[in-house]
């Protein structure tokens, strides 16, 4: 176990060397404050969302971008609560956040959300008047009951489940897997926002990219408020995400 002067001292020495970090102020525990939130996100629009959301600091990251442990270690440190629930938001960021939950000298908690919509739904989730341990469970609950979509491309010529993928073509993921490709980035998110909807679905979310003009959102949106059951809510957010196209979330 390693002892809390020689954790902050890690702590410091890491922050030292991480100066260029727009979180890198350690910041004292603050009694009074029971629960803070860390989140990772890329994007204008999606940091804005989880700001809203009460994050107290927005890590930027995501897919082909990773934040490094000490990036979010530095994320840590500044929010002043004696609890601090870090989400990913993304499966290759877990490692780093459970890594800067090892070093950081206040309690850290870190929700294995592997999506954007799983993070947003998390945290909309959240409870201050229950404890972490019950916040922790319920959060999670939460999050893995949110289908994710994405709308992205192929980075070079490959083969998924015996059908050939070529470079730049349009790929419509469901749950990390690969459910079409296409050359039409609209029909591909409308054809997957459908075939995600469910007869127990009750809220759709668009989140456009950097990529994605306004009006084509919007197009978009409109077409899958058709294309979804009169019961089922279709919202969209401007997310300014890079890689990808769109994120679609249904609950």
């Amino acid at each position: 176990m390693i002892s809390v002067s020689r954790r902050l001292s890690t702590v410091r020495l890491i922050l030292a060397s991480s100066r260029s970090s727009p979180f890198a102020v350690l910041s004292a525990i603050d009694p009074s404050r029971d629960y803070g939130f860390v989140a990772v996100a890329a994007g204008e629009g999606l940091k804005a969302v989880f700001t809203d959301l009460a994050a107290d600091a927005v890590v930027s990251g995501g897919q082909t971008m990773n934040p490094a442990t000490e990036d979010i270690l530095a994320a840590i440190q500044s929010v002043p609560a004696k609890t601090v629930f870090v989400l990913p938001n993304n499966k290759n960021i877990i490692m780093a956040a459970e890594q800067a939950q090892k070093l950081a000298d206040r309690q850290v908690v870190v929700l294995p959300t592997r999506t954007v919509p799983m993070g947003i739904t998390a945290m909309l989730n959240f409870d201050p008047s229950v404890n972490a341990e019950t916040n922790t469970i319920n959060m999670m609950a939460a999050a893995d009951k949110v289908s994710t979509g994405l709308i992205t491309y192929a980075a070079r010529d490959s083969e998924y489940d015996g059908k050939r993928i070529r470079k730049g073509e349009i790929m419509a993921l469901e749950n990390g897997k690969i459910v079409s490709t296409s050359n039409d980035i609209t029909k591909a998110t409308y054809r997957l926002a459908r075939g995600m909807c469910k007869k127990d679905s009750s809220f759709v979310t668009i989140i456009s990219g950097c990529d994605v003009s306004d009006e084509d959102a919007e197009k978009v949106t409109e077409i899958v408020k058709a294309k979804c059951p009169n019961h089922v809510e279709v919202s969209h957010i401007r997310g300014g995400q890079p890689v990808y196209y769109y994120m679609i979330s249904v609950e």
